[in-house]
């Protein structure tokens, strides 16, 4: 989680924006995404 620590030292709290995918495959299964910040398992949206 350090880059985003870094990047709140530069931009403060204002908001930030952001972009998201949602991938879903022929069986209609999401694709989930493990944080590299906290271990666990998430959504990618």
């Amino acid at each position: 989680m350090g880059y985003i620590m870094d990047l709140r030292k530069v931009v403060g709290h204002r908001p930030m924006t952001c972009a998201g995918v949602l991938i879903i495959n022929e069986e209609n299964q999401i694709l989930l995404q493990k944080r590299k910040d906290n271990g666990q398992w998430a959504r990618t949206w």
